[in-house]
């Protein structure tokens, strides 16, 4: 899975590759293609010829309205290629797979909204609840949320559901990508900066919560008491 990809071209190219070579079955995206250092073009290229299934983030949004382009390495919808164009308008903001494990809905923020995050609370992170995961939650159809625009791998778990948080190219935060094993019931997280020619593996836990890590009902449990699952 690929987080929020920021134009970083070379990072997604390095990330298709390495799924590749490591021979998942799909590639999923959780959006935000617009903004940053590279090209959007190239990246809608890479995507749409790898058929990743790919998510609108807020970003794209944005370009697409042209909105919010006082920020830095924004892009502008007049940049676009006409294939580009058409790519980033063609996606939806959710996506519903099947895994072996159970169903599982992509999407950038919380469901709809693009703008959402969720953290069960830290000393330096304030809790972000989320009425829509929460409603995912009690509709129990998806045993797992796959989402970004936090940039931040990390994994939080409920009682009937997993989050996974696919973090971000960006090189700011950490650039990465992680392959989860349904089957298996892991998640591996490789590190894509500068300073590695190839992609290490930093991170793998398990995706099922054992009895050391703390298990919500929902987000109005959160209360900053636990230990965040990060896949660094």
């Amino acid at each position: 899975m690929v987080g929020d990809v920021h134009a970083e071209h070379q990072r997604l190219e390095r990330a298709l590759n390495l799924f590749a070579a490591q021979g998942v079955d799909a590639v999923i995206c959780t959006g935000d293609i617009a903004d940053g250092p590279g090209s959007v073009d190239t990246c809608c290229d890479l995507l749409r010829q790898a058929k990743v299934t790919t998510v609108a983030g807020n970003h794209d949004r944005w370009l697409l309205d042209d909105r919010v382009r006082e920020i830095e390495d924004a892009h502008h919808r007049s940049d676009l290629s006409e294939t580009s164009e058409a790519f980033l308008t063609s996606l939806g903001k959710t996506a519903s797979l099947t895994t072996c494990a159970g169903e599982l809905l992509l999407c950038h923020g919380v469901d709809h909204n693009d703008l959402r995050k969720v953290w069960p609370g830290t000393e330096r992170m304030p809790i972000e609840r989320s009425h829509e995961l929460d409603s995912i939650i009690l509709r129990n159809q998806h045993r797992y949320v796959i989402n970004g625009h936090l940039h931040y791998r990390v994994v939080v778990d409920f009682e009937s559901l997993t989050l996974i948080n696919a973090g971000t190219l960006c090189g700011r935060h950490r650039p990465g990508v992680s392959i989860v094993d349904f089957a298996q019931q892991t998640v591996t997280a490789y590190q894509l900066d500068d300073a590695h020619r190839d992609a290490p593996c930093v991170a793998e836990c398990a995706i099922a919560p054992d009895e050391s890590r703390r298990i919500w009902g929902d987000t109005q449990e959160f209360d900053g008491q636990w230990t965040p699952v990060t896949l660094y």
